[in-house]
């Protein structure tokens, strides 16, 4: 039993076209995401402003607005970056030297008779990232300058007023009108779910692993099924290191793409490495067994099975939204419509159970997903087991 699952493997692994779909197309794909949306996720994460402030002078508003520019760009969460000058026009002129440069300042910050102004590139709205930062920058101004007046009416009608700490924490900590709380341990992506589907494509192309070692456990499909047909082996032993050596490959291959998606192209797991193994070592299984289904096929020659297996593949994933915007939103349609048909594919069974990993905090939802991928996996090798079993031949 040790020498067929030891031969079976190094056969498998010496096979170019098994290596090609089972490892390196996955990791082919996986560049190509981390190209197309590394870029994307940079842009979600907000960057402090750049923006150029003209030195207030010594009075009592220009240390206060001084302060308050230094409170915004220290400190972990800083909002600014910003670059102090003498005057308005060099402010007005280190913007315009720096606006087509690949990190533009997005306007510059003056005080003018005790209250701030903004002169920013564009215009204020919500249309983009940079416009966005502008308006982040004017709410922040408009903030300060309420503060302030409410400061200066304090003073005019209580001077004593400001000497109580509680009146000043409460003049100038900023108001938190809400409460920040963790909902996941890991930070959402909007790249995660296509990284989830790929991972579901990527192990169910295992499936040619399991298929290419089955045909060659049959006696009319190949000389070395012939071999074990006559040989004195038992074929239920020559059968399980068959499939234990098809799986392991399935499952080195799978999690070789897994590590290669998080170090490589930076999709975090929230440290829950140990449970999304488990989901390929399911998922590699579910794929063996897809292929020995598929190899049961009578009548039909290696090719036009490995043509069938990419086909369901292909088509399992379009529905586990790995195509694209539209794609995925058709999946979510889906899946809010028809709830069973998210249940028999596998695809979207791989994915999501990924995705109950990151995004849910009990272990209920991955429990569920894993025990479908299991009965998926039982009822495919059902399916070949009568293809797998001894048979006899009239000549082999």
């Amino acid at each position: 039993m040790w020498n067929t699952f030891k031969y079976t493997l190094l056969w498998l692994v010496r096979s170019p076209g098994i290596m090609v779909w089972s490892l390196l197309f996955p990791l082919v794909l996986t560049s190509v995401f981390i190209a197309m949306f590394g870029p994307l996720d940079d842009m979600a994460q907000l960057e402090p402003m750049r923006v150029v402030v003209v030195e207030p002078d010594d009075s009592v508003e220009g240390q206060a607005f001084k302060a308050f520019i230094d409170a915004t760009s220290e400190g972990d969460d800083l909002l600014l970056d910003p670059t102090f000058v003498a005057t308005a026009d060099e402010a007005a002129d280190l913007v315009r030297k720096n606006a087509d440069t690949d990190d533009p300042y997005i306007g510059y910050v003056t005080l003018e008779q005790g209250k701030p102004h903004a002169y920013v590139v564009g215009e204020i709205s919500m249309g983009g990232l940079e416009n966005l930062k502008c308006s982040i920058l004017a709410l922040m101004l408009d903030e300060y300058t309420a503060r302030a007046y409410l400061a200066e009416e304090l003073v005019s009608a209580d001077p004593a007023a400001l000497a109580d700490p509680t009146v000043m924490k409460a003049l100038f900590e900023p108001m938190e009108a809400t409460v920040q709380m963790q909902v996941t341990e890991g930070q959402p992506k909007e790249s995660t779910r296509f990284y989830f589907a790929l991972l579901g494509m990527a192990a169910l192309f295992g499936g040619g692993v399991g298929l290419a070692a089955c045909q060659r456990l049959k006696g009319n499909t190949s000389a070395l099924g012939a071999r074990r047909t006559i040989g004195a082996t038992s074929h239920a032993r020559a059968v399980a290191a068959t499939l234990a050596a098809s799986w392991l490959l399935s499952f080195a291959c799978l999690a070789v793409a897994f590590a290669y998606m998080e170090i490589a192209g930076g999709v975090s797991f929230a440290g829950h490495e140990g449970a999304c193994l488990v989901v390929v070592a399911a998922a590699s299984l579910v794929a063996t067994a897809l292929g020995c289904a598929l190899s049961a096929i009578p009548h039909l020659p290696e090719e036009g099975k490995n043509g069938i297996l990419t086909g369901v593949v292909c088509f399992a994933s379009l529905f586990a939204g790995l195509y694209g915007q539209p794609t995925m939103e058709l999946a979510d349609t889906i899946s809010a419509t028809f709830p069973a048909a998210d249940i028999i594919n596998p695809a979207t069974q791989i994915s999501q159970a990924f995705y109950s990993i990151m995004y849910y905090d009990t272990a209920g939802p991955l429990a569920e997903h894993l025990g479908i991928l299991c009965v998926m996996a039982i009822l495919l090798f059902l399916v070949s087991a009568s293809s797998l079993r001894r048979q006899r031949y009239a000549s082999v």
